[in-house]
């Protein structure tokens, strides 16, 4: 969280108003156990609810891909709405922060952006099934498939990807990924998505490191915070994810 302290967001020049939306590319966590829920509804103050309210003052809109490290139960059970052309579930503790669902696309500031979040998990092992991960972590037949015809209804082509994980195919070329190259549904899909899918940039996180693959326009994100401009610069001039602008 320190990385989007005003503080930290002042090293990129970025001043978030209410014309803003910053987008995380999963893990968002909030919540994440069953006790951030239980002592929300119960009025006590703790790290979830004093984080919530801290989300609920910002000024922008936060919107955010699930990870493999998300509360997929808890998501599961919330309302969708409709925003941008496609799918959403609002917050209910923070109704500026929006979940981008899976296998939709959106229409913001006159941008195209595909989202499918979700990964497997390479820690289920130390974590306990329904309390601190979920099997909704990895995507389902419905919604590849719901994928694929959105995709199609837009000739297979959008402005931006957003994803918690990459392509199973480009994980597999780079060997400091490897840590995280493991039977994954999620970035089988995405194989598909980056065959057939015309984009301008791809988005991700969950490989805890702020990294660019240029053979594939791909940003891998975890400790920075870029203007989406700032990218084309990073690609032309092969500046790294931690240049000031």
């Amino acid at each position: 969280m320190r990385k989007l302290s005003r503080k930290a967001l002042k090293r990129y020049h970025i001043e978030l108003t209410e014309n803003d939306f910053l987008i995380v590319t999963g893990d968002f966590g909030f919540p994440f156990t069953p006790e951030d829920i239980t002592e929300y509804e119960s009025g006590e103050k703790t790290e979830y609810t004093t984080w919530m309210k801290w989300f609920s003052e910002r000024p922008y809109k936060v919107l955010f891909v699930d990870g493999n490290h998300d509360n997929h139960d808890w998501w599961s059970r919330q309302p969708v709405t409709e925003l941008f052309g496609g799918r959403v579930q609002v917050h209910p503790h923070a109704e500026n922060v929006i979940h981008l669902m899976r296998g939709e696309i959106y229409e913001i500031e006159g941008k195209t952006f595909f989202t499918f979040g979700g990964a497997a998990s390479v820690d289920k092992e130390w974590r306990t099934e329904g309390y601190s991960w979920w099997s909704g972590e990895e995507a389902t037949y419905a919604e590849t498939e719901h994928a694929h015809d959105n995709l199609e209804r837009v000739g297979y082509k959008v402005d931006y990807i957003i994803t918690h994980t990459m392509p199973q195919n480009v994980t597999a070329t780079i060997p400091r990924f490897n840590h995280k190259l493991l039977p994954c549904a999620t970035a089988m899909f995405l194989n598909t998505v980056l065959e057939t899918v015309q984009y301008d940039k791809w988005f991700c996180g969950h490989f805890h490191i702020d990294e660019v693959v240029p053979f594939k326009r791909l940003f891998v994100l975890y400790e920075t915070v870029h203007k989406l401009d700032d990218f084309d610069k990073i690609l032309n001039d092969g500046a790294t994810l931690y240049t000031v602008f």
